[in-house]
């Protein structure tokens, strides 16, 4: 039998010892390595539910405020089945149609001369005469720079009608006209069915020179022709012309 002296036995010992340490700490290290792991994966879990954590040290961007929109429903005008749309003749820069006979509104105002015939043809008509206003009457901050057209459109049973198209063409200041828009796109200024067309900054005298009408979705008329005429007068400078439905 052979026997180890004392100081192979303690090396052999001291080897052990080496190999336990070397292996606790690579033990350690493993461990340590598998926490962080399984942190880390919490971690982007965590982002991936919420970026917007607090926990995100790039936050995505903060989104602009939602724009609450109108919930208003348009009301469209259904014609009638036995309805022909009937074609406008253009009105002439130059022409001379006979005016009818003005009155007097409340404060002052005067009514612009008109070439209104109610067509029987159309389902709308214009209501009255066009009358001229200084536009301050509606437009409070504004003042005598400006020039334009507005007015609304009222159902057979004088409610207002929303989403009408309304088109305004001919000449002013010797350039051609030629706008649309729809009902209810100046209610702020003129109630719920209001438009308004904005011609210049600078009021100037014209005599029937611009039309206006109603048009359906197919762009053909639905009312009377208005001639307008404008006024370079501050207490003028904005041109009231209103539509009511009558069948």
């Amino acid at each position: 039998m052979n026997f180890a002296d004392q100081e192979e036995i303690a090396e052999r010992q001291k080897n052990r010892r080496r190999k336990r340490q070397s292996n606790l700490l690579w033990n350690t290290l493993t461990a340590i390595l598998i926490i962080g792991c399984v942190l880390a994966a919490g971690y982007f879990a965590i982002l991936f539910a919420n970026p917007a954590s607090s926990l995100n040290p790039f936050p995505p961007p903060t989104l602009p405020a939602v724009i609450q929109l109108s919930t208003s429903t348009p009301t469209l005008v259904r014609l009638p089945a036995t309805w022909t749309p009937v074609p406008t003749d253009t009105l002439a820069p130059t022409s001379a149609p006979t005016l009818e006979a003005t009155v007097t509104l409340p404060g002052g105002a005067t009514p612009a001369p008109s070439a209104t015939v109610n067509n029987s043809e159309h389902p709308f008509n214009s209501k009255g005469d066009p009358a001229a206003f200084a536009n301050t009457t509606y437009h409070p901050n504004s003042d005598c720079h400006w020039q334009g057209i507005a007015g609304q459109v009222w159902n057979i049973q004088g409610s207002p009608l929303v989403g009408i198209r309304i088109h305004l063409q001919g000449y002013y200041n010797n350039k051609t006209v030629d706008m649309t828009t729809l009902s209810g796109g100046a209610q702020a200024w003129y109630g719920e069915s209001g438009f308004e067309f904005v011609l210049g900054d600078t009021p100037i005298d014209s005599t029937n020179q611009l039309t206006i009408q109603l048009e359906d979705q197919s762009y053909m008329a639905i009312s009377n022709k208005v001639a307008l005429s404008t006024y370079s007068a501050c207490d003028k400078n904005l041109v009231l012309v209103n539509f009511q439905q009558v069948r």
